[in-house]
């Protein structure tokens, strides 16, 4: 049984923009007289050079990984979120499975709260692998919304000390997924909180100190997924994040952010670097792709990996990359063509009911028996070691790369 299998409401226009966009299609099926002053600005601007809007009003294609689910999957005109064969949007569900959550991991809050968890976080398996290429010790979570990366971690050995959100329904989803509260309700860009975290993080790890501390500060200001604002004060949450650092001595540092910090933050990304490199660390940039890694959707984030006494490795691709960027910044073998065939949506949700739940409380019935190890792992009939070990072949050079330090 699953739970969450609730999608966007749609507009009367909105459905019939649904009717039309066949799978892979997107707003340039749609009727040249098709009366939208949305569409018509769409046109536009694609019209003028401002990007091609590829995927705006898109329809997901069952053979073919999803594009980037963002936290606008409820609604059809910011991305590729229209459902391949039903006449509706992807559900919170069906984002969750492209995501790479397991189908026991929950969501709550009202509203929006669901489709934003499930499109901020990091996905699970894609966090398990990087973890698996460090030494499992004390965790700590830093603007660990939902918990994906989280998830990942304690997955792979890593024992959680403490999650730090100031979002009450991310906390809530965080809390309710495991058997101890661990969540810490601080808004970080506050000094006054941040100490508040500090202190708190400092007494629940003891006397052997922080170990990792790992986190996702937003930078939506540099996301193409936004408005893409340069002043936008969240930018500077990532210095809260290295604040954090400076005080709390960890000994190996990880942060995830979006991938357009390699060009829109340079500046940004610079300055994160000089700092942790003032604190002692020497630091690895590497620009990973998600489908590489088992997980059904082109997702592009950066990560940065930063000890001072480990060696910094990161964790290799086992499936194909589809046009990799920043090949300088790619764990070795990442673009190599020996690699497995990606994921497809057909293999993450096609098991799951066309029909949506009455309400994200209601559980429903899956639709058929799982026809992948991806929807084997989201059930829990197999395990992230297995699912991410079952098809590897020593021949692929091994799970893991050095990395440079930068």
């Amino acid at each position: 049984m699953i739970y969450d299998h609730i999608a966007g409401r749609l507009s009367l226009l909105d459905r019939q923009i649904v009717d039309v966009v066949p799978p892979g299609g997107n707003w340039r099926d749609l009727p040249q007289d098709f009366p939208s002053k949305r569409i018509e600005q769409i046109r536009r601007t694609a019209a003028d050079g401002q990007g091609s809007r590829s995927t705006y009003y898109g329809r997901l294609r069952w053979d073919r990984p999803s594009y980037t689910i963002s936290t606008y999957f409820s609604r059809p005109g910011n991305g590729c979120y229209i459902h391949p064969w039903a006449s509706r949007l992807i559900t919170v569900r069906e984002a969750a499975r492209l995501q790479a959550f397991p189908d026991r991991y929950r969501f709550f809050g009202r509203g929006r709260d669901r489709f934003v968890q499930v499109g901020n976080a990091v996905p699970p398996l894609l966090a398990y692998q990087l973890a698996r290429a460090l030494e499992p010790g004390p965790l700590v979570d830093l603007f660990s919304g939902a918990g994906g990366l989280s998830l990942g971690f304690e997955l792979a050995g890593f024992e959680l000390k403490a999650a730090v959100d100031h979002d009450k329904a991310a906390n809530e989803t965080f809390r309710r997924n495991r058997d101890k509260d661990l969540t810490l309700g601080l808004n970080l860009a506050d000094a006054a909180q941040l100490d508040n975290a500090i202190h708190e993080i400092r007494l629940r790890a003891g006397d052997d100190g922080v170990y990792l501390l790992a986190g996702g500060p937003p930078c939506q200001g540099f996301s193409t997924a936004g408005p893409c604002r340069a002043d936008d004060h969240r930018n500077r949450l990532v210095f809260a994040f290295l604040a954090a650092v400076g005080r709390l001595s960890p000994e190996i540092v990880l942060i995830e952010n979006v991938a357009a910090l390699m060009w829109r933050g340079r500046p940004i990304l610079r300055e994160m670097l000089r700092m942790l490199s003032n604190d002692g660390y020497e630091s690895s940039v590497a620009l990973i792709h998600a489908e590489g890694y088992g997980v059904p959707q082109l997702r592009r984030r950066l990560f940065v990996l930063a000890s001072r006494a480990h060696a910094l490795r990161w964790a290799r691709p086992w499936r194909r990359i589809i046009e990799p960027s920043y090949l300088d910044h790619q764990p070795a073998g990442a673009c190599d063509e020996n690699r497995l065939p990606v994921f497809t949506v057909r293999d993450a949700i096609s098991d799951l009911p066309l029909d949506e739940a009455p309400s994200p409380e209601d559980a429903v019935a899956y639709a058929d028996e799982p026809t992948s190890e991806l929807q084997r792992w989201a059930r829990g009939e197999l395990s992230a070691a297995d699912f991410v070990t079952v098809r590897l072949s020593q021949s692929q050079s091994g799970l893991f790369a050095a990395s440079e330090s930068r």
